[in-house]
């Protein structure tokens, strides 16, 4: 079950990777058009389809095996932005994902290590509801609000984590014990399942707004991170999946986890998109030369001119 867990993330990270650039360029183009549309359209296809993939994987395997997969999404997206889209591949931007695909494997690999079945108790499934619910109102207000690039990725990576560990909960639950093992919780399974759906439109809305004001790539380094180190955090925190961490696991998951935040800010910082950007604002916001400057400056031709004639 596992190894097709890993085929069906696999395949889940290369839609994903795909339909970021559609729907990054769509949300990005300012032409509204029938092309715009159908990519855009496409796009949130693949989306739904990266939706059915995780989850089915989900269902047959961990949170620290699925979700660590994705980040393979950065070098699938890279390979497309160079082929289709131009970009161009400098070396801090390589690095930069280079340290993601390095933080993200170790943090899941470590924390696999103590995995367990999960333990879904009453109380638990209260408050991943709240939390949930919670995700869903700041997810709007963020996607209304002024914040940058870099917040709106932090915050639908957190969304994004938090729904991934919820649906592993679910599919965990259903592929144990059936349809009837939902039964002692009652009305909260399904209270659940609407906050699933109520966190997830928040958290795609919020994420078309940071397409439109940041590079793809940054966007998938942002959800590849913080998306299963919340996870993993739910996951201990609520149902006691990774039990026994001692000192030296915890201090493994913390520096694994700040070699992958290192590698967002890296390519937050240095995507060409963003270093293009960056010149057109300090071009825009140069002082213009005096007018007496430039009277001086031609005042020589003038004075040629002069003593030609």
């Amino acid at each position: 079950m596992i190894l097709t867990a890993i085929v069906l993330a696999t395949a889940a990270a290369f839609c994903l990777a795909l339909g970021t650039h559609l729907q990054r360029h769509a949300v990005a183009a300012l032409s509204p058009g029938l092309r715009r549309r159908t990519t855009w359209v496409t796009g949130l296809g693949l989306m739904g389809l990266v939706t059915v993939l995780n989850v089915i994987a989900l269902g047959l395997a961990p949170v620290s095996v699925v979700q660590p997969i994705g980040a393979i999404s950065l070098v699938f997206a890279a390979l497309i932005g160079r082929r289709f889209f131009g970009l161009r591949l400098s070396v801090p931007m390589l690095a930069s994902i280079a340290l993601t695909l390095v933080g993200i494997p170790a943090f899941v690999t470590t924390s696999a290590r103590f995995s367990h079945e999960i333990v879904v108790t009453e109380q638990s499934v209260t408050w991943l509801l709240a939390v949930l619910v919670a995700l869903g109102v700041f997810a709007g207000a963020f996607s209304v609000g002024s914040a940058g690039h870099i917040p709106r990725v932090v915050m639908t990576g957190i969304v994004f984590g938090t729904v991934a560990a919820s649906t592993h909960v679910l599919a965990r639950a259903i592929m144990v014990s059936g349809l009837p093992g939902l039964a002692p919780l009652g009305m909260r399974w399904w209270m659940l399942l609407g906050a699933v759906g109520l966190a997830s439109a928040a958290g795609f809305w919020l994420v078309q707004t940071a397409y439109a004001c940041g590079p793809a790539e940054t966007v998938l380094a942002g959800l590849t991170v913080i998306d299963p180190i919340v996870a993993v955090i739910i996951g201990a925190a609520f149902f006691g999946e990774y039990a026994g961490l001692g000192p030296d696991a915890i201090a493994g998951l913390l520096a694994s986890a700040a070699v992958g935040t290192g590698g967002v800010w890296m390519l937050s910082r240095f995507h060409p998109t963003v270093l293009a950007s960056r010149a057109r604002t300090a071009e825009a916001s140069a002082p213009a030369a005096p007018e007496s400057a430039r009277s001086v400056s031609t005042s020589p031709n003038r004075l040629q001119q002069g003593t030609r004639s």
